[in-house]
């Protein structure tokens, strides 16, 4: 079966390959299928399969972000090393700012606490709607900290959270990957090459401003404190970018975004793959390791799956 005969044959199948169009013998020629040959049968098996179908592709929904907390006030008898009972709490973590950015999107966004009353429940209950509707969420140290900072504020209100949701934490991911002097992300944007965190200067004296201080000196301190939660998610999609072609991945995009999950890339979703390197473990299994055209990550799927992709 020749090209013509080729699109002839599927010319009355709409849904699988418009007249005029090459997807499926581009998709045939890819995984190195020659016409020559080619039956009827071949082709049917391949429509089965699901080659040529087109899918419509899910826009995944990528949540970078990154809070500020409270001090937390305790009565204790002095300074030094000591235990603090829970009886000696006086208040408890807030957030106090929180900014986020979709990933593919420009703007860095923000919520800060009510001033007035220095409570957080207007913020969280607002950001709630952006956290909720995530497919994933992407911080530093975030499975640690900001998830489980979200998750209790939400608790607290009795509102809705997504406590399942696919977190990607590229602290956590660094640390099983590379084995660095510091963890900070302080460190790392350096490391990288990239611009750093901005330096706040004070200290504490911000947190005690924004909390304790006049109407004046909170509404400056606040100000500094949405610079410096603005521009650490910023840093943290350059870092994200920076260290994914190293990393793993907590989600396959490919599946996600309803695609053949042998023959995508699990981080970016792309269906630009190739084989880089054929392996085999000390049981004599073997494995393949792939790797995306398009932003160069590798990753590995098993030697069946390799197969039935050909």
């Amino acid at each position: 079966m020749n090209k013509k005969e080729l699109g002839k044959f599927l010319e009355n199948k709409p849904g699988y390959l418009k007249k005029g169009s090459n997807t499926l013998i581009e998709l045939l020629a890819e995984r190195g299928i020659s016409l020559v040959g080619l039956t009827q049968s071949d082709v049917k098996q391949a429509i089965r399969q699901g080659l040529s179908k087109p899918r419509k592709s899910k826009k995944i929904r990528m949540l970078t972000y990154d809070i500020e907390t409270s001090l937390v006030e305790a009565q204790l008898w002095g300074s030094g090393k000591q235990y603090v009972g829970h009886d000696s709490i006086i208040t408890e973590t807030q957030i106090i700012t929180v900014a986020w950015k979709w990933i593919g999107d420009n703007e860095v966004k923000h919520l800060k606490w009510n001033m007035k009353k220095r409570n957080d429940r207007e913020l969280v209950e607002e950001f709630l709607k952006e956290y909720n509707s995530a497919d994933m969420v992407i911080g530093w140290n975030n499975n640690s900290f900001d998830n489980k900072i979200v998750h209790s504020r939400a608790m607290k209100y009795g509102l809705e959270v997504n406590t399942l949701v696919k977190s990607y934490d590229i602290m956590r991911q660094a640390k099983k990957v590379f084995r660095l002097p510091s963890y900070s992300m302080a460190y790392v944007s350096r490391y990288l090459g990239l611009a750093g965190k901005l330096s706040y200067g004070g200290g504490i004296k911000m947190w005690k401003d924004i909390q304790w201080g006049t109407k004046k000196s909170a509404k400056k301190a606040m100000k500094v404190m949405i610079a410096y939660n603005v521009q650490d998610v910023a840093l943290t999609e350059e870092i994200y970018y920076k260290l994914r072609p190293y990393l793993g991945n907590v989600i396959h995009m490919g599946a996600l975004q309803g695609k053949n999950k042998t023959l995508t890339c699990p981080h970016c979703g792309g269906d630009h793959i190739k084989l880089h390197k054929t392996s085999v473990t000390a049981a004599g299994t073997i494995q393949r390791t792939m790797v995306c055209k398009d932003d160069k990550v590798k990753f590995k799927i098993s030697n069946t799956a390799y197969l039935k992709q050909l």
